[in-house]
């Protein structure tokens, strides 16, 4: 049978195939070339590259093609600050990882330090310093790696749930967020104005009314109180 014919036979093709697949493989698995020699690390910012890189644990010089990718994310989300992280290979030898930090939506004090509490509701940064971009949070909390809210009552959580549900612009003009009840949540901007906010309920709608209400002039002088617990029918006074 001539050549041709040997090709027109189905078998032959998967013999192919599998013999093609087979030395891809080997080539990829053996040769120096393909071997992990680089890793990139991008999106963190709180957390430095070398944390990032000694949590990786990246087996260098390893063939990229069986480097464990998805062991390697997981052992860099074991960082507190971490959200998540993915990790391709980008031939031939550079494993990339891109972090995705968790952001604070505000802070809490220990005895010692200032707790940054991110929007999962884990502490998750201790720092000597307040930030200024996140409002204080009520009551005490525990350490790193801990729940903020998780050993509180109802009015904490609630505290804490209008603060997550800030739009970030907002958010940072909020000196603390203050609660008396579950749904009596207040608002006390750097500014000086005291924003009732009720309940977390309806967030967007109320954030849209403060928002429209901070760009008058009379924001902070004619009033300095606001009510936007029904945010159809906000008060001023």
């Amino acid at each position: 049978m001539n050549p041709a014919g040997w090709l027109r036979k189905p078998w032959m093709w998967v013999a192919i195939t599998l013999v093609v697949g087979a030395t891809t493989v080997a080539v990829l698995g053996l040769s120096p070339f393909f071997r992990v020699e680089h890793v990139d690390v991008s999106g963190n910012s709180q957390v430095s590259s070398d944390d990032v890189l000694a949590a990786a644990e990246v087996p260098r010089g390893r063939p990229l093609l069986t480097a464990p990718i998805d062991e390697i994310a997981s052992r860099i989300e074991t960082l507190d600050a971490v959200a998540s992280a993915s990790v391709t290979r980008a031939w031939p030898n550079r494993l990339e990882i891109v972090v995705k930090e968790r952001r604070p939506v505000g802070y809490a004090l220990s005895d010692d330090d200032v707790l940054l509490v991110g929007s999962d509701g884990l502490i998750y940064r201790s720092q000597p310093s307040k930030p200024d971009d996140v409002p204080l949070l009520p009551g005490s909390a525990g350490g790193v790696g801990e729940a903020y809210a998780g050993s509180f009552d109802d009015v904490a959580q609630a505290a804490f749930d209008v603060a997550a549900g800030l739009p970030r612009a907002l958010r940072r003009a909020v000196e603390s967020v203050e609660a008396t009840g579950s749904r009596s949540v207040r608002l006390v901007f750097a500014d000086g104005v005291v924003v009732e906010w009720g309940s977390p309920t309806e967030p967007a709608q109320k954030a849209e009314v403060v928002a429209a209400m901070r760009e008058q002039r009379q924001w902070g002088r004619a009033f300095t109180a606001v009510d936007v617990s029904a945010p159809e029918a906000p008060a001023v006074r």
